[in-house]
């Protein structure tokens, strides 16, 4: 569930439909049970058209914004804490990986995009791969849901390598069997180690990989 909240700052604040702190309407525990964003109310009327109104076009006389709400699907400490703090920040990321990839000089009209996660868990995998596909789709691009696939023996040579040779070969492969084509691009979203809560962008093109972040 979700809620748009819009404020005046310095004024009291107009809430609607509810507001997400803690008093006699909600609990804390309900509130603790929500994940907030401020945003401008440019971006507001971006992402929620019909709920946020635009600003005057002379301005509203009032320092306004937006509070987005969503409510988790598990309660905290439920997920794992990685898995929590990636999906956290699931929008944000999936936007940077898209902007990285078209910000190579690629046409994202003529091209025709793939999307790869390698994550340990399939469930936040396949939310990863959702949303970046949504942010390309979002910036013009031509996305496909094909995923590019590679013969049993290449799988099992290239999972004994270091990750610096490991992807760049797997590009390779792919496009020496045909799985990836010319005018393919796959965007490979990486989790390079289970330590760390930033995940990686490496885009391959016409057999040749590069790491992007």
């Amino acid at each position: 569930m979700e809620w748009v909240i819009l404020f005046a700052l310095l004024l009291v604040p107009v809430l609607t439909p509810k507001n997400p702190a803690p008093g006699f309407k909600g609990t804390k525990t309900e509130a603790r049970n929500l994940e907030c964003e401020q945003v401008s109310t440019t971006e507001g009327v971006r992402t929620h058209p019909g709920e946020v109104s635009p600003e005057r076009p002379r301005g509203d006389y009032l320092n306004r914004g937006v509070l987005v709400c969503n409510e988790r699907f598990m309660d905290p400490g439920v997920r794992d804490v990685r898995d929590e703090a990636i999906l956290g920040a699931l929008d944000e990321t999936a936007t940077d990986m898209a902007v990285v990839a078209l910000a190579t000089g690629a046409n994202p009209a003529q091209e025709t995009w793939h999307v790869e996660v390698f994550y340990p868990s399939p469930q936040v995998s396949t939310k990863l791969s959702f949303a970046t596909k949504n942010a390309l789709l979002a910036r013009g691009a031509r996305v496909s849901d094909r995923t590019p696939v590679l013969a049993p023996g290449d799988i099992e040579v290239i999972t004994r390598m270091q990750p610096a040779e490991a992807y760049p070969t797997a590009c390779r492969r792919y496009f020496e069997l045909g799985s990836l084509q010319e005018g393919d691009t796959l965007l490979a979203v990486v989790s390079l180690d289970e330590r760390e809560t930033i995940l990686h962008a490496g885009l391959c093109s016409a057999g040749q990989w590069r790491w992007l972040r």
